[in-house]
């Protein structure tokens, strides 16, 4: 078998698409949506059990009921940003989000902060340090 293949590249792969486990997937959209500023794509379901939320950036999220007794969520979705990360972290504190901690710059070239959404995933938020030239 032949490991040293890029399989990616060869099949050209071109999105990644997160689903999140929730337990209230209609409280989750409206917190996602109404404090941190993305759109809703579908919904599906009386209660909604799946929706799937976007930016115009092209982002898409997908939120996913799972039961109450299921395990709490875990890892991070880093999301890029393009302008102004200090100015977003702000209306994010104006809106009161619950901070994993506030804007700083990383040693591997990126400045972040993250946030805890309602239903207890993570999202950190970064964009890249612009180096000045050495000229």
């Amino acid at each position: 078998m032949d490991r040293s293949r890029d399989l990616g590249r060869e099949h050209e792969f071109f999105g990644l698409m997160p689903m999140l486990a929730v337990a209230d997937v209609g409280a989750t959209t409206a917190y996602f949506c109404d404090v941190l500023g993305f759109e809703v794509d579908f919904v599906v379901g009386e209660p909604p059990v799946h929706a799937r939320i976007m930016t115009g950036g092209g982002i898409y999220i997908h939120l996913m009921e799972v039961d109450e007794a299921d395990p709490e969520p875990s890892g991070e979705l880093r999301i890029y940003v393009g302008r102004d990360l200090d100015g977003l972290f702000e209306e994010y504190q104006a809106r009161n989000v619950d901070v994993v901690f506030p804007p700083k710059s990383q040693p591997w070239g990126l400045r972040e902060f993250a946030v805890r959404a309602t239903s207890g995933h993570v999202l950190r938020y970064g964009s890249e340090i612009i180096q000045p030239s050495a000229d």
